[in-house]
């Protein structure tokens, strides 16, 4: 399952097997209690598809991408991967 990020709803992360909303147990690991499965944020670059990394700062988040470089969080693709 892959989403664009919103900014308004940054917690809001639909599971990709049940698509029922999942909770956060902390900044990248997600766990959906309809399925009982847990699963883990990974943020890809838009252009290239690469894994990119969050860039956090006075309130500002952004993204950026070793291939790319700094990605804009409205761009980012969030996935989520299982944990097992």
């Amino acid at each position: 399952m892959t989403r664009q990020p919103n900014l308004a709803d940054a917690q809001l992360a639909i599971c990709p097997k049940c698509h029922q909303k999942m909770r956060q147990l902390s900044p990248q690991s997600y766990i959906c209690e309809h399925c009982q499965q847990n699963y883990r944020e990974q943020s890809l670059c838009p252009t290239c598809g690469n894994p990119a990394q969050l860039i956090q700062g006075c309130g500002a988040s952004n993204y950026f991408c070793p291939t790319e470089g700094l990605i804009s969080s409205k761009k980012v693709i969030i996935h989520y991967l299982e944990k097992e």
